[in-house]
Parts: structure tokens; C-alpha cells; sequence
């Protein structure tokens, strides 16, 4: 029998903003549900196999003390095993068609929607094992301000870091950005990016493989969206902005609306001018304009 192992958290809904920013602090790889009439919530982490997840669990369980007066009440951890049939059906019962921006429609590749303008754009995926459905505030914001930038710039170079599914990279392609280029630290992110892309006919997009500090861009791109982590985002500012082209637009995103002050006052003093916010759930995300040269 072919398993997929994880482990399960269950939690208030009210908790599953920390218990995600926990696991992504250990750099695990995470998917999440809410159920809004119980008010329950489930985040699973998954991993190869079945002694990774124990040793998942041990590193989550040894975190929690430090993070549990965040928490409204204790969550429950346990180690599963799920077999890949039902695993694909699960995505099938919580991931649905939606419309993400203006003109952007997210929809998984076994739905239909009926576009409602000429203008609607159908953005396809399978999210795979769990990198990103679209859904989450801060790939929402990332997707309107794409959608904002296309239409302010026209077809100018985008960079994708920390591409996961690959949704702000096909997005890019089907905005009319061009060339348009991703990368992440997680090879199966990348391997997901790259099916997801040339399913929907994005072949010219290049992914790669790469750590953001280690990342080298073949050259400095007008728009480069960095949906990370606050304190990856911290720590990596310098190199980041280095992706932008003098004058070019940041993309800063993944951030707890407590953390984002201290993010924008980190880029700011890189010379990069805040140009609008937006606030999705517990996210608050940000366009930048980096300094011009000279």
C-alpha cells in the first residue's frame, strides 16, 4: 500500500495562523483546513516516511512551550498514515474554484467555472502534496497586486521566490509578464511548480532549486514577488532587494500582520518606498518600489 505519513494537528480555528507560522519556523511542509460551523481546525505535516514523522512530532513538541501563549488551547498532535488515493480525494472535497483578484480565477484541473467577462483569467492547478491552493491571505494579496502591476506595467520580467505550487509564477505567464522565472529551497515544491506549469502550457517558465541566499538571478526583474517568511525576509532583505531591478516592484508577502512593521521598516532602510497594503485574515502583505540606480 502506497502512504503518505503526516503529522495531524487538531486545533481551534482561532490558533491555526501560529501553529502554520510554527511549522514553517521548522521549515516543515504543511496543509490546512477550517471547518467554520465546529470552528475546528486541522493542519497536517507531512513528510517521507514513518520515522520522519515521529521525529516531526518530537521537534513539535519540543517547539509548542515556547509558542503556547499564543495558543487559545492545546492542540492535539498525532503521527498518521493516509493512503495517496484518499489523500487526492481530500483535496478534492476542500479545494474549490475561486476568484482570487479581478481578473484571476483559481481552480483545481477536476472543476469547471463559468468565466463571468471576457477579462477572467483561469489559473489551473493540482496543488500536490500541500504547496499552496491559492486560497491563503498572503497568495491572495500576492495575486492582486499582480494583477494590478500587469495592468500599471504591461509585460516586464517577473521573478518568483519561494514559488511552491508555482500559482504567482502561472499567474505571471497568463498577466502577460514576461520572461518570467521561480525558485525554492524545496525540490518537490519545484518538481509540483513544474507540473502544475506545463499543464498549463507555462513551459517557458525556468524553476529551479535553490536557497534564497545562494539564489543567483540571471539578471534584475521589474517585479519580483517574495512570498516567504517574515523572518527569512528579514534576514535575506539585502539579497532580496538585489533581485529587483533599480525602480522595479517588490512583492512582500508571508507576513503575521504583528510582524510587518518591522518588515517595512527593514526594507525602507534599504531605500524601498512602500506603495499600498493589504490585509487578508491574520496576512498583511505589501508592494514596494525599490530605489532607482544611483
Amino acid at each position: 500500500m502506497d502512504l503518505v505519513y503526516c503529522v495531524h494537528i487538531t486545533a481551534p480555528i482561532e490558533d491555526l495562523t501560529v501553529l502554520d507560522e510554527l511549522a514553517a519556523v521548522l521549515d516543515l511542509t504543511t496543509a490546512s483546513w477550517q471547518n467554520v460551523d465546529t470552528g475546528d481546525a486541522w493542519l497536517r505535516v507531512f513528510v517521507e516516511d514513518e520515522p520522519a514523522a515521529h521525529e516531526a512530532l518530537a521537534r513539535l513538541q519540543a517547539a509548542l512551550p515556547e509558542w503556547r501563549e499564543q495558543l487559545s488551547a492545546e492542540p492535539k498532535l498525532t503521527v498518521d498514515a493516509v493512503r495517496k488515493e484518499d489523500w487526492a480525494e481530500c483535496w478534492k472535497e476542500h479545494f474549490h474554484a475561486f476568484r482570487a483578484s479581478r481578473r484571476l480565477i483559481v481552480k483545481p484541473s477536476w472543476e469547471t467555472f463559468a468565466v463571468e467577462s471576457e477579462a477572467d483569467i483561469i489559473l489551473e492547478l493540482d496543488p500536490g502534496m500541500s504547496f499552496g491552493t491559492g486560497y491563503h491571505g498572503t497568495t491572495r494579496a500576492c495575486l492582486e497586486f499582480m494583477d494590478d502591476l500587469a495592468s500599471e506595467l504591461g509585460p516586464v520580467s517577473f521573478l518568483e521566490a519561494g514559488c511552491g505550487s508555482g500559482i504567482l509564477s502561472l499567474a505571471a505567464v497568463k498577466l502577460g509578464f514576461d520572461p518570467v522565472v521561480a525558485f525554492d529551497h524545496d525540490p518537490q515544491a519545484v518538481e509540483c511548480a513544474r507540473e502544475n506549469l506545463v499543464r498549463s502550457g507555462a513551459i517557458d517558465v525556468a524553476a529551479s532549486t535553490s536557497e534564497l541566499a545562494a539564489f543567483e538571478p540571471p539578471f534584475p526583474f521589474t517585479v519580483v514577488a517574495a512570498n516567504i517568511l517574515a523572518h527569512v525576509l528579514d534576514t535575506h532583505a539585502e539579497s532580496v532587494v538585489k533581485f529587483v531591478a533599480p525602480g522595479g516592484h517588490l512583492i512582500l508577502a508571508g507576513i503575521l500582520t504583528s510582524q510587518y512593521p518591522g518588515i517595512k521598516a527593514r526594507y525602507e532602510a534599504l531605500g524601498c518606498r512602500e506603495l499600498r497594503t493589504r490585509t487578508i485574515d491574520e496576512w498583511t502583505s505589501g508592494v514596494y518600489r525599490c530605489p532607482p540606480k544611483g
